[in-house]
């Protein structure tokens, strides 16, 4: 049995898209005219981050498989490290979640499970003659009698906060009635500490919130009641499990609507059989705290059209238009009070959505700093399988997905 650290698989999901990066680079001089203005920053979209450095020289872009967010000024990493063991008759997988300030040799834990472990040290006592399967040499099991999982579903990182979902899948023969069941976290990457709305936004604005996502989940049942009555086929097959919806305050995450922090409740149930099932409530626009004003201008500003997204930056502008099919979006790089015959330059093509940038040069990177980016960056790379320079892979899909492990239950009721 080996720890696997393993690199961002992506927010949410792994999104299965190749997208080739056409970077910018050139060996040429560029005429005075044409000259690219200065800009350093972390472009997250997709599965990966994109860090770009302009200049009068040219442009140089490179792209790993990374989790990045800053805090104070300060880089930090996020990733995940996955543990277990295979048996000819038993599967068990875990994932923790740790951070990294870059410049640091220390990582902080910010979430771990002890089921699946625990559940293990039981079966290996309990079966001690069963030998352990090399997953270089045999293939798992396809229906193992015994199968205990947990995941961790990273959904989003606004500054110091990191959104995820805990989903766990435990079967065990002979053993304890099956477990499933799944929530949502925010968790702080300095110091692993979950969050509360109250350590968020404040005592009284997280009562209020709470008072909407109630309102907001009697308004959702009701409306699957209301609709299994007028033969609905879909509110017929969900009513039957509304009873097992328990609101959970503490099961909540932080999204953003145009640029505004939000909640987006999760609310946990089960089905008949004692399959997990979650609701998920539409996100509550709240008040912003004052750690907010660092992260608002990391994230994308849409055209009233959706034609577009941009970041501005007091000397350049970052802008992505999507593709016709929404899958990608066309990166380039606008100069800002300068008198240039160029307009803009293509940076990259990259896998939608795009999720945040974090621009770099004010102040500018020292050092020490840009060594333990590259260093990140290579780390990165080199466990995807691939050091990527202007070019990139489809990352690795994980054993088990949370679609696996928890049935999404959220419901629209027909016009």
């Amino acid at each position: 049995m080996a720890v696997t650290r393993r690199p961002w698989a992506g927010l949410g999901a792994v999104v299965a898209f190749a997208a080739a990066v056409t970077a910018a680079c050139t060996s040429d001089t560029p005429r005075s005219g044409d000259a690219l203005p200065a800009a350093e920053f972390l472009f997250a979209a997709g599965d990966s981050t994109y860090w770009v450095r302009s200049s009068g020289e040219g442009m140089r872009v490179r792209s790993a498989p990374i989790l990045l967010t800053q805090v104070d000024g300060r880089l930090f990493e996020v990733f995940l490290a996955d543990d277990g063991a295979e048996y000819p008759d038993a599967s068990f997988a875990t994932a923790r979640l740790w951070s990294r300030a870059l410049q640091s040799k220390d990582s902080t834990l910010l979430f771990a499970d002890s089921t699946v472990m625990r559940e293990l040290t039981a079966w290996r006592k309990a079966n001690p003659a069963e030998a352990e399967i090399d997953p270089n040499d045999e293939e798992a099991p396809d229906d193992p009698r015994t199968v205990v999982h947990d995941e961790i579903e990273i959904i989003d990182v606004h500054g110091p906060y990191l959104t995820f979902e805990h989903l766990l899948n435990a079967d065990i023969d002979g053993g304890p009635p099956h477990q499933h069941r799944g929530r949502r976290y925010v968790v702080d990457v300095r110091s692993g500490h979950l969050a509360t709305l109250a350590d968020l936004l404040g005592a009284e604005e997280a009562t209020k919130v709470m008072a909407q996502a109630h309102a907001s989940l009697t308004q959702l049942t009701d409306s699957i009641r209301q609709a299994s009555t007028s033969g609905d086929d879909r509110a017929s097959a969900a009513v039957g499990t509304l009873d097992s919806f328990v609101f959970d305050s503490t099961s909540f995450g932080l999204t953003d609507l145009s640029r505004d922090p939000a909640i987006a409740f999760m609310v946990p149930g089960h089905s008949a059989d004692g399959e997990a099932l979650a609701l998920y409530l539409p996100p509550i626009g709240v008040k912003a705290p004052a750690w907010w004003g660092a992260v608002r201008g990391t994230l994308p500003e849409w055209s009233t059209d959706s034609s577009r997204v941009r970041w501005e930056r007091a000397a350049y502008d970052v802008v992505a238009t999507p593709s016709a099919d929404g899958d990608a979006l066309a990166l380039v790089l606008r100069a800002r009070g300068l008198t240039t015959s160029r307009a803009e330059w293509p940076v990259a093509t990259v896998v939608a959505p795009a999720y945040q940038l974090i621009a770099l040069e004010e102040p500018p990177l020292d050092s020490a700093s840009r060594a333990a980016l590259a260093r990140a960056f290579d780390v990165s790379t080199a466990l995807d399988g691939l050091v990527q320079r202007a070019a990139r892979r489809l990352p690795g899909v994980p054993l088990f997905t949370a679609r696996t492990l928890l049935r999404r239950a959220s419901y629209t009721p027909r016009p």
